[in-house]
């Protein structure tokens, strides 16, 4: 019974380091996300990313993202 007891412990600490290791990285990428937004890369990745759609029309940039996919 002891070894049991011994076995369900291992368990719930490793369980314990999964959780607190996906919990941590949740964090750091949210502050990554954060920083990236207050420098406004983000709004210039996003910027970037459609700039195709600004100048050429609905038609020609839909056709680019269709054919981008």
């Amino acid at each position: 019974m002891i070894g049991e007891e011994r076995l369900q412990r291992g368990q719930s600490t490793v369980e314990y380091a999964i959780v607190l290791a996906t919990f941590l990285v949740t964090v750091v990428a949210l502050a990554a996300v954060w920083r990236a937004a207050q420098s406004g890369r983000l709004l210039g990745i996003a910027r970037d990313a459609s700039s195709h759609n600004a100048g050429g029309g609905v038609g020609i940039g839909l056709l680019q993202d269709l054919t981008s996919y």
